[in-house]
């Protein structure tokens, strides 16, 4: 018999969700410890900053912004 099949689930993509503060359409995920950190900015220059500031590495972070196309 086998295990039974995992079934994949379908989530609805929401931006107004997941960019939930109009003024800061860009945002950068990153670990810090044990904790994952949601960050949002008003341009990538800030962005930016954050990143070199905290030495954070391209592996550990995930980059997106509000005007991208979802995959």
């Amino acid at each position: 018999m086998g295990r039974p099949k995992k079934t994949e689930q379908v989530t609805f993509y929401d931006r107004e969700e997941e960019f939930p503060f109009d003024q800061f359409p860009y945002k950068l995920v990153h670990k810090d410890g044990n904790e994952t950190r949601k960050c949002y900015f008003q341009s990538e220059d800030h962005r930016q900053k954050h990143i070199d500031r905290y030495n954070l590495k391209k592996k550990d972070i995930k980059l997106s912004d509000k005007y991208e196309t979802p995959n």
